[in-house]
């Protein structure tokens, strides 16, 4: 129970939790804590594990679903809230947002000359 209060309460606070987060950080600890289970490639990292977990490069993951994953409501990975600190939890968060994100379209318009 008190997983899900902290989960509900961390969902409510999004955007104050992340904004004092260090990405550097936050990549180290994904290296260290996640970088085995999960291929990520602007951490240099490639699952290794026997139950790897979903390849994170360029999926667009959103807030709401890494803390999902972390605090074992997602279903998808086991619980990460018992392993990480919250400030880890928040660096590791704002890094995989910032890190997966997909690279930006190439919106490139021809030019009419007359």
């Amino acid at each position: 129970m008190r997983v899900l209060a902290v989960a509900v309460g961390a969902f409510a606070f999004a955007a104050p939790a992340l904004a004092g987060t260090n990405l550097t950080t936050g990549e180290a600890v994904f290296k260290a804590k996640c970088g085995s289970c999960h291929t990520l490639q602007a951490a240099g990292t490639v699952a290794t594990s026997s139950t790897p977990g979903q390849v994170l490069t360029d999926l667009g993951v959103k807030y709401a679903r890494v803390m999902k994953e972390i605090y074992g409501s997602g279903g998808a990975m086991p619980e990460m809230a018992d392993v990480l600190t919250q400030q880890q939890i928040n660096e590791v968060v704002a890094y995989v947002i910032k890190a997966t994100a997909p690279p930006p379209k190439n919106n490139t318009t021809k030019k009419v000359t007359k």
